[in-house]
């Protein structure tokens, strides 16, 4: 492992992190999804699928997706909760949450989402209010890892569950290589295309730092150990496409 990639516990801090994020997905919100197709390798929808079936059995449940982004994750819910359940899909960026309601129009739902601008570190919600909470590729976006695992944590009911997905870089020297190297030659040469390799408020472009962000982020066991501090039992850990994402699953005993 190099030591570009080795664990950092609370992933990759700097100051000025919250508002930089937040510039980064306003920037990059109207080719977000399509960017997200490429760097999963066309395989996000599967890994979307995969979440809901860790989920169990939603009908008719409250359910919560925390850094919704365009929404991918909460219209997946929303048609396993069904017409009896509600879903809400929690963002900081306003204009991210602008294409999710958009996008909403041209699908076909059992029940609308709802779409609220908020922090993923202090949510505007009680404790004990969700039956499931759902999140993707946003820990390593937060400024406190500990805290937004807590959050998820907190505002689930007694028997409620996570389930979170997020990239990780694998493990697996071989599989290392040829993931590095088609970060490197496809998804940044991509990203270019977008960001035009302009920093945004004087440090990295956008697509630098979406590559940044997962080296060294902690992942399996060491993420596991932060549900577990949380309160969380149960906890899983599932391994998809060789171990370039991770989905956590944890219960609210």
């Amino acid at each position: 492992m190099g030591n570009e990639d080795k664990i950092k516990p609370n992933g990759t801090q700097f100051k000025g992190k919250e508002t930089y994020v937040k510039d980064v997905f306003t920037e990059i919100s109207d080719y977000y999804d399509e960017m997200n197709e490429i760097m999963s390798m066309h395989m996000i929808q599967g890994w979307h699928e995969y979440m809901m079936k860790l989920a169990g059995p939603i009908a008719g449940r409250r359910c919560l997706d925390v850094g919704t982004g365009t929404g991918e994750i909460a219209f997946q819910v929303a048609q396993h909760a069904g017409p009896e359940g509600s879903v809400t899909g929690l963002d900081i960026t306003p204009k991210m949450l602008d294409l999710a309601r958009a996008k909403m129009k041209e699908r076909s739902l059992p029940k609308l989402v709802e779409f609220v601008e908020g922090d993923a570190l202090k949510m505007p919600y009680a404790a004990d209010t969700f039956d499931l909470v759902t999140s993707g590729y946003m820990l390593r976006n937060v400024t406190d890892l500990q805290q937004a695992i807590d959050e998820m944590y907190r505002v689930l009911r007694p028997g409620g569950r996570a389930v979170v997905a997020e990239m990780a870089t694998p493990d697996n020297r071989v599989v290392r290589y040829f993931y590095k190297w088609y970060i490197r030659n496809r998804v940044q040469k991509m990203g270019r295309k977008y960001d035009h390799g302009e920093k945004l408020d004087g440090k990295m472009p956008a697509y630098d730092w979406l590559v940044t962000s997962i080296q060294g982020f902690p992942h399996g066991k060491v993420m596991a150990a932060k549900f577990e501090k949380a309160g969380f039992v149960h906890v899983e850990v599932h391994s998809k496409t060789f171990g370039a994402v991770n989905i956590y699953v944890g219960d609210k005993p």
